[in-house]
């Protein structure tokens, strides 16, 4: 017998999914978090499930993990010391960057520190035009002096990004071939290599990004596998990208940046698979972990993605599935600001010393220890009884730092932070949804995550989602999307052409190599070309317009009908997200983009028959839940006891190891074939 793991590394918890792939039965399990070695947390929670269900680790044929490495390097600023080397006259490029600002009328925004200093920022002579031309030859006796001189200063890494290197690379690789002569330990990556694709300030961000992370990603992943072999796991290591897919650790490795986004998206994934198995194709999918929360939408059972995000304010143009983070999480510090206004988060009490009623040292109140003091969250029941909750202390703490500061009550205090958090996240919703052109009435909520289920009946309330769905796992629900992915390439070529005098046999060369570059990238991992699924996408835009859109394209044969059915949809998109569209403006192709996925055999999960509607539900305990400003009886029950079918009517509050799931006053829930829970509002108390 043959299983397929998964594992998410988050700031409090280790997600740990083991899938029997004869049967799709799901084992689970949960393990805290190591912070400073997350590699430790992976093979505790590798052990304990093994252990407990008493399977060999030689029987894992399949093995993926979803890494926050690169992600918190990047939002700490704790990756490797980095220089840059440029095309003389570039230098600031990276620090200068875009006109646009998020904070326009914010007089005291601050940008982030940039990844590399100025004084690590350095100049070549060379050039290349814009057609691939050299205009002038770099010079290699400039460039040994200048690596010998990032040698005498212990840089650890090197990133390269040369003028118009996306045409002709020419020039990059032989500065890279120098250093690697002349200074072989530090490590090496060239913007021709991760993102051949034109606008300076984006491909310098990105390669700088990845060159970054790239020293303490390489050395988690070794150390990881290394692990892996000494447990005698029998796959091979894979890493979730931030575009859905999975890739080899070896080529993560090279391109970390490719990763900054990998447990979340493995959550969206999950989300897939219920549009995959119900009558529910809108969704949006909020996970709510320890630390943050990560919003995306899925409109019509397809996934929507980017080519530019943003990770600590720093630009990474890669292909990723399109979210939103906020720091809202469980472990969310509440605190009073200098206006004696509540505020919850950014900062988090993570894992070491958490929220106080962990009772590890933790002194600033937080969203867990609200709902523990609302009764939300059984003290004694989190991870199955094996960790114990301190009531006590975090009402006392409550009291001193919150509720005493504002006059009320502990309660009042508790329910006050719920209501911030809440809005924080609705707000963050609205940047995946509204802002996009999408009413948030059109879609059904999905909450995963540790605590998204706590929190998914207020939040449904305020965007008007007539419907919840609670899959049967929400706490490790990326843990187990990551077991639905496949193994993904993106590419791209720069075009910029106007689609009015496009050369359409030169066009379909470049998309013909692409193909070439994708079947023999994906035939190395042992995938047949029958295996294989390729897309090729379209980046469009208005003249003079400074973004593009992306447009797929049906047919590998680009035709000029493909073309022109290309620009109405590109006209109908941009109407959606903007609000107007120009039909009479000439459009211009940027980007040629190719998707290669090779497709993995999947699970095949079985729907159980709904039977059971009638049958009576016995409660664990009736406890006092605190709802809209006082205390209700609330009956608690255990997931493991709801039958496919069965109606439990709100209040309720629902508990499984990895998460507590509320249903509210006037709401009620059913269990479908799928074993989701899908909760309704019994009148129409949600808002729009």
């Amino acid at each position: 017998m043959s299983y397929h793991l998964g594992v998410d590394t988050g700031g409090t918890f280790t997600d740990i999914a083991l899938i029997n792939e004869s049967n799709g039965e799901i084992l689970i399990t949960k393990v805290p978090s190591t912070p400073n070695n997350p590699s430790e947390a992976v093979i505790n929670g590798l052990i304990e499930i093994t252990e407990k269900t008493d399977i060999s680790t030689e029987n894992i044929s399949f093995f993926i993990h979803g890494s926050t490495v690169a992600t918190n390097a990047l939002l700490e600023q704790k990756g490797a010391k980095t220089a840059l080397i440029t095309t003389e006259g570039f230098r600031d490029v990276f620090e200068i960057g875009r006109q646009a600002r998020p904070k326009l009328y914010d007089f005291n925004a601050r940008k982030p520190a940039p990844l590399v200093p100025r004084e690590l920022r350095f100049e070549v002579s060379e050039r290349i035009k814009g057609n691939g031309e050299v205009l002038q030859p770099l010079e290699d006796e400039q460039v040994i002096k200048l690596v010998k001189k990032l040698k005498d200063k212990n840089v650890q890494s090197i990133a390269v990004c040369l003028i118009n290197s996306f045409i002709n690379p020419k020039h990059e690789k032989n500065i890279k071939k120098i250093i690697k002569e002349y200074y072989p330990e530090v490590f090496v990556t060239i913007s021709s290599d991760v993102l051949p694709e034109f606008k300076e300030y984006e491909r310098t961000s990105t390669v700088i990004a990845n060159g970054y992370v790239m020293p303490k990603m390489m050395k988690y992943l070794n150390e990881l596998n290394q692990k892996l072999i000494e447990q005698k796991v029998s796959s091979d290591l894979y890493i979730m990208q931030s575009n859905g897919g999975v890739i080899t650790a070896k080529s993560a490795m090279g391109t970390p940046a490719r990763t900054v986004l990998s447990g979340p998206s493995g959550g969206i994934l999950a989300g897939k698979l219920i549009t995959d198995t119900t009558p529910y194709k809108n969704l949006i999918t909020i996970d709510m972990g320890g630390t943050s929360l990560d919003t995306a939408l899925i409109d019509g059972g397809e996934v929507q993605y980017t080519t530019l995000s943003e990770v600590g304010g720093i630009p990474i143009k890669l292909p990723m599935i399109e979210m939103h983070t906020i720091g809202s999480g469980g472990g969310s510090i509440a605190w009073i600001d200098s206006g004696g206004a509540l505020r919850v988060g950014p900062q988090s009490a993570g894992a070491d010393p958490g929220p106080v009623s962990y009772n590890k040292g933790g002194l600033q109140p937080t969203v867990t220890d609200a709902n523990v003091i609302l009764g939300r969250i059984n003290p004694n029941y989190i991870l199955n009884g094996k960790m114990k909750m301190n009531l006590e202390l975090a009402k006392e703490m409550m009291k001193e730092k919150i509720a005493d500061p504002l006059g009320i009550k502990v309660e009042e205090a508790a329910e006050g932070i719920l209501k911030v958090v809440n809005a924080n996240m609705v707000r963050g919703i609205r940047v995946v949804s509204i802002e996009k052109g999408h009413d948030t009435r059109d879609f059904s909520l999905v909450a995963f995550g540790g605590a998204g289920p706590l929190h998914a009946m207020d939040i449904a309330k305020e965007l008007g989602s007539s419907e919840i769905i609670i899959p049967s796992n929400p706490g490790i629900a990326c843990a187990m999307g990551m077991l639905m992915a496949d193994v993904k390439h993106d590419l791209v070529q720069t075009v910029l052409s106007n689609t009015s005098n496009l050369n359409l046999n030169e066009i379909n060369i470049i998309a013909n190599n692409l193909t070439k570059e994708a079947l023999n990238q994906l035939r190395k991992e042992g995938f047949k070309e029958t295996e294989v699924k390729l897309q090729i996408t379209l980046d469009l835009r208005y003249v003079n317009q400074a973004y593009e859109m992306e447009v797929p394209i049906n047919s590998m044969n680009i035709t000029h009908e493909e073309i022109n059915n290309a620009i109405e949809r590109f006209h109908d998109l941009h109407n959606k997200v903007y609000g107007f569209s120009r039909k009479d403006e000439v459009i211009e192709l940027v980007n040629i983009r190719m998707q290669a996925i090779g497709e993995i055999s999947q699970i095949n999960f079985k729907a159980n028959n709904i039977s059971n509607i009638d049958k009576f539900i016995e409660p664990l305990e009736n406890r006092k839940v605190f709802f809209e400003g006082e205390f209700h009886n609330t009956n608690v029950y255990k997931r493991s006891d709801l039958y496919t079918g069965s109606i439990i009517e709100g209040p309720a509050v629902i508990e499984q190891l990895d998460s507590t799931i509320i249903i509210g006053p006037n709401q009620f829930g059913q269990t479908d074939s799928y074993n989701n829970l899908i909760i309704k509002f019994t009148n129409s108390v949600q808002g729009g």
